[in-house]
């Protein structure tokens, strides 16, 4: 077995999704409307991590949380760790420790944090990853905590369908100039796991709660709370009094609601034994290791997050674009309700071009979903996209999606640029329900084609007796000629459809 190579600097962070008891209470702004070097961190006052499994109603965002491991950690599909407190013996050379130093027997594993915002997108900071040839040195794995199967103080062992790896980078931006420091990465597969929700107008509310979730100095996945906004006036980034650690780095950042507000990137330190430290500290007074802590973030860099909304627009908007996707092809009813809050998504340009949801919703004969994303885009959808919805509900004989159409106002013969009307269109397919439908909702019955051919000549073509009676029904002329001079009944004898001829000029006799 060989041996496991010296540990990574550790980057990932603590959630926190408890306001304070002195956070200010206000009513936040809608936030879903259309759209540096590793430093240390440490712990404000009392260190307020703990295990996800202690954490009642955080368990969904931890399963969406990810921590970023090297690849050298791992042989024969096994990932090889020291725990933390050999980490720290090696690093201080002592055993001694003060009774604030947490989570000594755990394994101290990860480097970095990142969290889903869809099925295969993961964000993280661009100190983590800010290149493929980054990205290829790591595996990023989910379900990281303390229930992990830890074996002989050493090995590591995770379900295949935890572990990921980066398949390209979206995008990603690391420049101390703009304080810029994110990645946005494709992971190599999808994942059935539900992602974290994100601001993507206005700002992170100052004073307000926030919380993360994370792997300080590599340790299973920790639950940060108790923590609010101090300083939001940066354009990019705010500062709040967050517990985190080296290994926090690229964490969510993330409000009372569970709304991603930003990705931890930076935090407080204190100089000590000639390096600045925001994670452990030897003092000599005890002769052993404590943890970093400061009374109040006054005076401190604080931990700062780069603020989500301050990432370029286009890949938040792919990622609301597939989690809906994702809901709808999967008829995931939960999941598509809580995405449907990005409701401008339906008439953004990025639908237009990949593919407008309604249609996605129809073709999957899911008419909740399509009902829902028509409340919204009815009264704008083009002429040319009302004809495509009719069509293809048409074309599958769903009357109930057609009915859904016509009362959310669409028009009956919508489709300007289109050679037949709707009406015309399931005449000449002999679809006399929808042919009912339509002229119950107002389709134009008078309609000609080029040829000047009436609805009933179209009918008369085809030998539809039922659709004639439909037709006559509803007020059309046995009588009427074509630009050839030709009645109905004509067209009919001529198609040799014999009866159906008499029956159309005993109408136009009106014998019948």
């Amino acid at each position: 077995m060989r041996k496991l190579l010296p540990f990574m600097l550790l980057g990932i962070f603590a959630l926190s999704l408890n306001a304070q008891v002195n956070s200010k209470i206000t009513e936040l702004e809608y936030p879903f409307a259309a759209p540096g070097t590793e430093v240390s961190r440490g712990v404000f006052g009392k260190d307020d991590r703990k295990e996800i499994k202690d954490s009642e109603g955080f368990k969904d965002f931890a399963r969406a949380t990810a921590v970023m491991i090297n690849k050298e950690s791992v042989y024969n599909n096994e990932f090889y760790s020291w725990s933390l407190r050999e980490r720290l013996q090696r690093q201080f050379g002592t055993n001694r420790f003060d009774e604030n130093v947490k989570f000594l027997d755990q394994p101290a594993l990860g480097s970095c944090t990142g969290f889903l915002i869809a099925t295969d997108i993961l964000v993280t900071a661009g100190h983590c990853i800010n290149s493929m040839e980054d990205a290829n040195k790591f595996v990023w794995v989910f379900d990281y905590t303390s229930d992990s199967d830890f074996i002989d103080g050493r090995r590591l062992r995770f379900k295949d369908q935890n572990i990921y790896e980066v398949e390209s980078i979206i995008t990603s931006k690391l420049d101390d100039d703009t304080d810029d420091d994110y990645a946005i990465l494709r992971l190599n597969r999808k994942s059935n796991i539900a992602p974290y929700r994100f601001r993507t107008s206005g700002t992170v509310l100052e004073d307000g709660a926030i919380n993360t979730i994370g792997s300080p100095t590599g340790l299973p996945l920790k639950l940060a709370t108790n923590a609010i906004v101090i300083d939001n006036s940066p354009s990019n980034w705010f500062k709040s009094n967050i517990d985190s650690f080296p290994g926090n780095s690229g964490g969510p950042v993330f409000d009372q609601n569970g709304f991603i507000e930003g990705i931890l990137v930076k935090g407080a330190v204190e100089y000590s034994g000639s390096r600045y430290t925001g994670d452990y500290k030897y003092d000599s007074n005890c002769d052993c290791v404590k943890t970093v802590q400061w009374n109040n973030v006054n005076y401190t860099a604080g931990c700062q997050a780069h603020k989500i909304t301050a990432v370029p627009p286009s890949p938040l908007v792919m990622a609301v674009y597939e989690n809906l996707e994702y809901a709808i092809n999967n008829n995931l009813k939960e999941r598509f309700n809580s995405w449907n809050i990005y409701s401008w998504i339906y008439n953004y340009n990025y639908s237009n071009q990949m593919g407008r949801l309604e249609n996605l919703a129809l073709n999957n004969n899911n008419l909740y979903f399509f009902q829902s994303i028509l409340s919204t885009t009815a009264e704008t959808l083009s002429d040319d996209n009302s004809r495509d919805l009719i069509d293809s509900a048409i074309a599958d004989n769903n009357l109930k999606a057609l009915k859904i159409l016509l009362n959310k106002n669409l028009l009956a013969d919508a489709g300007i640029n289109s050679k037949y009307t709707a009406l015309q269109s399931a005449i000449i397919n002999g679809k006399n329900l929808v042919v009912e439908t339509l002229i119950y909702y107002g389709a134009d019955t008078k309609i000609r084609t080029s040829n000047g051919d009436t609805l009933l000549h179209i009918a008369a073509r085809n030998g539809n007796l039922n659709l004639v009676k439909i037709l006559l029904k509803n007020g059309l002329n046995a009588g009427t000629k074509n630009n050839s001079k030709k009645r109905p009944e004509q067209v009919a004898k001529k198609a040799r459809h014999k009866s159906l001829a008499k029956y159309l000029k005993k109408a136009r006799k009106g014998r019948l």
